[in-house]
């Protein structure tokens, strides 16, 4: 939404999709794929920003809009990021090498495999099963 609601108002913005790392020594972070935003600030560069992050944070808390927590947590998410997490792809129908059958990937935030010409459907875990292990 952000990101629609930036690139309308004439702001250049992207989505970026990564998985977030373990906070513990050793931790499968196999569903901790998400995704953020960047907008473009002439001069500087790509800026991170990540409104999920505010809202579920309000949620876990039970903080409203006005809470003092919640504006702390506005405004790191304004322009940083948590240390944990990765950034695997940026943007939408990618092209990869080799070519991959069929047409653009929609993203890159969760594994993307193929047998032969067969590209599998990772969304579905009954047909492609796999473990993401974060190890510090």
């Amino acid at each position: 939404m952000f990101v629609a609601l930036a690139r309308a108002a004439g702001v250049p913005a992207r989505e970026v999709f990564g998985i977030r790392m373990g906070k513990k020594e050793k931790d499968d972070v196999t569903n901790g794929q998400h995704c953020w935003a960047e907008f473009y600030l002439p001069g500087y560069g790509w800026v991170p920003v990540d409104p999920a992050d505010v809202r579920k944070a309000m949620l876990t808390e039970n903080l409203n809009l006005e809470d003092a927590k919640t504006a702390e947590y506005r405004a790191y998410f304004w322009g940083g990021i948590d240390p944990y997490r990765v950034k695997l792809s940026v943007g939408r129908d990618l092209t990869l090498t080799p070519l991959q059958p069929g047409g653009p990937v929609n993203y890159l935030m969760y594994p993307f495999a193929r047998v032969g010409n067969k590209v599998l459907d990772w969304l579905d875990p009954a047909s492609f099963k796999y473990t993401i292990s974060y190890i510090k």
